[in-house]
């Protein structure tokens, strides 16, 4: 059956006879046998339903119509080169766009410091940025990587870990002195406190304590539920209630004292961050490149607190 695969590899044969001068110099140049380029040409010119060339035994010599054809098989060839050059192209050069999608906590703490870091080495990358709680489909929507906070993630995905999320439970000093003025004994008293709840999590009202092999079960209540960190660290420092946030989304306020944190010796499950994206195979050089910025970028000793 005729394909335009094959039309396009006897105009490639076309193109050599004529371009070498000979049945056989053509052969050699495209590895095959002076049977097998002769039988191409002649196929084309059946398909064609024209004569391309006359054949003498000394000389060829294209016809009317293989002058024609001639040239817009040089120009298809031509194309073709082109196409592989730009695909090459985008293999190795550092730059064009790149679609990330991150949760929104991220943007308000160090996810823009690594764009910079990166567009610093690399400042031909653009970067379109998505920042929200909803989990994007990669594929579907064309983003080419995702920083996911969960314990289980699509298997169809790749998943490089960067690190753990970890939440401390954190208060303002005007709501302690309130409320709790000779501090916290145990788990036991957070389920006195007006808590901040985080509505996407299913947990929001069970939290769970670890200090070595003991585990606490504290439920918690609280009139005021945030499906947003930032939110949620806003109505802290206002002291509306006790909130599990993020460490490194509270770092400067734990700092300057503007929030304190309750039982240090306890600490809440961590959640594994990872760098996700849809394929291993066949990256651009500007996703090869920032893939392995990010592991680069977070190995870090002076950002060894922000996911550890």
């Amino acid at each position: 059956m005729e394909t335009v695969s094959g039309r396009f590899d006897q105009a490639l044969g076309l193109l050599a006879v004529v371009e070498s001068g000979s049945f056989t110099r053509a052969a050699e140049r495209l590895g095959v046998s002076k049977a097998h380029v002769s039988k191409q040409v002649r196929e084309l010119e059946s398909t064609l339903g024209v004569r391309l060339l006359h054949r003498t035994t000394r000389r060829i010599a294209l016809t009317d119509a293989g002058r024609l054809y001639l040239d817009y098989a040089r120009q298809a060839r031509e194309l073709l080169d082109d196409g592989e050059r730009a695909v090459s192209a985008v293999r190795t050069e550092v730059d064009g766009l790149l679609r990330i999608t991150a949760p929104t906590s991220l943007g308000d703490s160090f996810l823009v410091d690594l764009l910079a870091d990166f567009r610093a080495r690399h400042p031909l990358v653009r970067f379109d940025v998505d920042l929200s709680i909803a989990q994007r489909d990669l594929v579907g929507e064309g983003f080419d990587f995702a920083i996911r906070m969960a314990r289980t993630l699509d298997p169809s995905l790749v998943a490089r870990g960067i690190g753990v999320m970890r939440e401390l439970i954190v208060a303002s000093p005007d709501f302690l002195a309130r409320h709790a003025p000779q501090g916290l004994a145990g788990p036991e008293q957070l389920g006195a406190l007006e808590a901040l709840r985080h509505r996407s999590f299913r947990d929001d009202g069970e939290w769970v304590l670890q200090r070595g092999e003991e585990s606490v079960t504290v439920a918690v209540r609280g009139s005021l539920a945030i499906n947003h960190f930032i939110g949620m660290r806003r109505a802290a420092l206002r002291g509306l209630g006790i909130a599990r946030l993020p460490r490194y989304l509270v770092t400067d306020e734990l700092q300057s004292g503007r929030l304190v944190e309750l039982l240090p010796e306890w600490r809440l499950p961590a959640t594994p961050v990872a760098l996700v994206y849809p394929s291993r195979e066949h990256l651009p050089q500007r996703a090869r490149a920032f893939r392995d910025f990010v592991m680069e970028w977070f190995e870090d000793p002076a950002r060894a607190d922000l996911l550890r």
